[in-house]
């Protein structure tokens, strides 16, 4: 009767272990899920703002656009050359947004030193008719490179911006330094 009575406390804790381990199993799986969906709404998200920076820069005739919420460059040509542009870094702080402006040259040359005008503010409508809105702006200056190809951090701060509501920010009239 012991053997007996050893083999059923044998099988009934087996039991109980086999239960408990496919319920941390299943929590695990269950919070898998969880992050997976999360990271799928956000990757949906950017889709949806490059989708928007996209539509944006290919109608500009002034600058190029760059929408935080994208996370990914654009490029621009200008008169010092063809640019690749992004925004890094971008974290809100009480009214203003801090944001470095990454930008890089795409020749074999190193850019000279030079000026653009930087404004942000709102989108409001859609791509195909829209209007910025709140817009402020404000001129920064970079360097001469002496590497190429060159590769420039310029810090933004960016007051009464919040990156989450249709922000936009766009670099325009570039011009080397001395031709203003």
């Amino acid at each position: 009767m012991t053997r007996r009575y050893m083999r059923l406390l044998a099988l009934g804790s087996a039991l109980t272990l086999s239960a408990c381990a496919q319920q941390s199993e299943i929590k695990a799986m269950k919070h898998d899920v969880r992050t997976l969906n999360k990271t799928m709404t956000q990757l949906n998200q950017e889709t949806l703002k490059i989708t928007q920076q996209n539509a944006l820069n290919a109608k500009s005739d002034s600058g190029v656009y760059l929408l935080p919420e994208a996370n990914t460059p654009a490029r621009l040509k200008s008169q010092i050359g063809t640019l690749r542009m992004s925004l890094v870094d971008v974290t809100r702080s009480g009214d203003e947004t801090r944001a470095t402006l990454r930008i890089e040259g795409e020749s074999s040359e190193p850019l000279p030193a030079f000026s653009a005008t930087v404004a942000w503010g709102r989108i409001e409508g859609t791509t195909d008719s829209y209007q910025e809105v709140g817009v402020q702006n404000q001129r920064v200056t970079a360097p001469k490179s002496y590497l190429a190809p060159a590769d420039i951090s310029i810090p933004l701060r960016l007051s009464g911006m919040d990156p989450a509501s249709n922000a936009f920010v766009r670099i325009h009239d570039i011009q080397p330094a001395g031709d203003r």
